[in-house]
């Protein structure tokens, strides 16, 4: 066990970052502007300089505010995703320490995304913010490398766990040559349990993460295959991978999971039931197997003491997660703690951890077998520096915000009954501005989509001068919207559903899923493409394309000496 001595960690990847050696120092001065005035152009930082930054031990947050369909078509391999339409919303969890050093990133570095989201951020307090010059086309013509997709950096990861552990691998007609013989392999799904009911495999069990290793694996016999799958690849990689390293040897990945299953014409199942028969393993079988994984690889265990400690060192950043199912949680829940649930921190990594380089504690149930193999993919990723917090999370919490900014909330907010009796004047318009896929399922009747990024394409609604109502699913981002718009067209009556859609919907009022083009005042720009979504003829030809790309990304992610994974040996210590 790696047990750490918090006064003697390293305290200078925080704020101490090297822009007073940058190219860019003296476009970052003031200016004399042609009035006379003087003016102070943007911060921005040179491609060569962030390239030299991503390769250094810093502190950093590295975030593209274009929209997640311009993002998927190419991006900084470390970027995050942080689009402009959910900036204020999400930035506060995704880059907590308002001293982090920030560059954001869009499609030309010019008058556009990035230089908003920078005023944006630096309204809410944050110190150092730039932009990269040129935005993404700069750091083309600098010859420095991108990647397209969404979530690649996970996925690659995944790709070479399976090659550096060797990870055993079952094809798909294997597999169902295994199932009709007399002692057929467990089949065992590894993702959240709505993607599990969604499409799955015949007679499959379904625990997502790390849920899985915490079941009793005795062997049923000399032939007790655990066949482990995901939709396509990454999940069953690290939920077959982290069996095997626990020492439950006779495992295998279902190569290319459900996608190729399906692909294949083998027969698959929709809205699958509770499936899972395994049953749990003891607390002391749990405690051994933390205790083995903690102690072979080295991993960082401290005390909630410690963590006190670390959250007083203002100059580092700090994510907390408590990895426990949510019916194992006691109430109230621990302030800056998020809680991520079913082992999906590493595949959702770079959507929870904005900042290169912070500090990560993991909270557990006593045995710590979550945060143990949690630790142990998150070392590996090498994005941030991890701790397992030996005793539960701190239960004192901080005060509520007084009551006039509760009130604040709520000012220009109209509940549904009122929302209501203004929809039947026939004299205002709703305006959604949540997330595609939301507005896609559900929607107030006759609502409009926007994306918030995009609040000039409302003009042509505020021309009749009617009232404008924005909803969104928990009203959050549709009291944003009512703020910004109303500080643009004050002469328009703008106002928001509280509690959102979600709460019209729990009274039983009536939505809608279908629109017409009229209804879009912006395109679905927020949907990233997911190949979850593709119905219909052209399935098949776009999971198979999917699987082509993922199958070679780890090839091309590795080209980029930014992208620094480091792999245990199989002593233990790292290659």
């Amino acid at each position: 066990m790696k047990v750490i001595s918090i006064d003697a960690l390293n305290p200078h990847q925080g704020s101490q970052f090297f822009y007073a050696e940058m190219d860019n120092v003296a476009r970052n001065l003031t200016v004399k502007s042609a009035e006379g005035q003087i003016a102070a152009r943007a911060l921005t930082i040179s491609p060569e300089s962030l390239y030299q930054a991503l390769l250094g031990t810093h502190e950093l947050a590295l975030l593209d505010v274009r929209e997640a369909r311009q993002f998927v078509g190419g991006h900084l391999n470390l970027a995050r995703l942080a689009p402009l339409s959910v900036l204020e919303l999400e930035v506060r969890e995704r880059v907590p320490r308002v001293t982090t050093p920030i560059v954001l990133i869009d499609a030309d570095g010019g008058d556009g995304p990035a230089q908003r989201a920078q005023a944006l951020l630096k309204r809410l307090g944050y110190e150092d913010v730039r932009v990269l010059e040129g935005g993404l086309r700069g750091w083309i013509e600098a010859g420095l490398p991108t990647i397209d997709g969404y979530g690649s950096l996970i996925k690659a990861f995944g790709d070479l766990v399976r090659q550096h552990y060797a990870t055993p691998t079952i094809r798909g007609d294997e597999l169902r040559a295994r199932l009709a013989t007399a002692e057929p392999p467990r089949l065992i799904d590894a993702r959240p349990r709505a993607e599990f009911e969604f499409l799955s495999l015949p007679g499959a069990d379904n625990y997502p993460g790390t849920e899985l290793s915490l079941r009793e694996w005795a062997n049923r016999s000399p032939n007790d295959l655990w066949a482990i799958n995901c939709f396509s690849r990454t999940r069953g990689i690290i939920g077959a991978t982290t069996l095997h390293v626990l020492g439950r040897k006779d495992v295998a990945f279902v190569e290319d999971g459900v996608m190729q299953w399906a692909l294949e014409r083998a027969p698959v199942v929709q809205n699958a039931g509770v499936a899972g028969r395994v049953p749990a393993a003891s607390d002391d079988i749990l405690r051994s197997r933390a205790a083995a994984l903690i102690d072979r690889y080295g991993l960082s265990v401290i005390s909630p003491d410690d963590v006190g400690r670390l959250r007083s060192q203002t100059d580092r950043t700090l994510y907390a997660f408590d990895l426990r199912p949510a019916r194992e949680r006691g109430v109230p829940q621990v302030p800056d703690v998020q809680y991520v649930a079913g082992g999906q921190l590493l595949m959702h990594f770079e959507n929870l951890v904005g900042t290169r380089n912070a500090r990560i504690v993991l909270f557990d149930d006593p045995h710590r077998l979550r945060a143990a193999v949690s630790a142990f993919w998150l070392s590996q990723l090498n994005q941030a520096e991890v701790f397992i917090v030996e005793g539960e999370p701190p239960t004192e919490c901080r005060d509520n915000d007084d009551e006039s900014a509760s009130v604040a909330d709520t000012l220009g907010g109209l509940t549904c009954e009122a929302l209501a009796d203004l929809m039947a004047t026939r004299k205002t318009n709703i305006v959604d501005v949540g997330p595609s896929l939301d507005f896609e399922n559900n929607h107030l009747p006759g609502a409009y989509f926007l994306l918030p990024s995009a609040l000039e394409r409302l003009s042509p609604l505020t021309e009749a001068g009617h009232p404008i109502v924005f909803s969104s699913p928990d009203g959050a981002a549709a009291r944003l919207a009512a703020r910004d718009a109303g500080e643009r067209w004050p002469h328009i009556t703008f106002s928001w559903l509280l509690a959102g859609t979600k709460a019209w919907q729990a009274q039983g009022r009536p939505t809608a899923q279908g629109w017409e083009s009229w209804q879009l005042l912006s395109p679905f720009d927020d949907d990233w493409g997911s190949v979850m979504r593709v119905t219909g003829p052209r399935r098949q030809r776009v999971w198979a394309d999917y699987l082509v790309w993922e199958r070679a990304l780890s090839a091309r992610v590795t080209q980029d000496p930014t992208v620094q994974f480091k792999f245990f040996g199989t002593s233990g210590r790292r290659d």
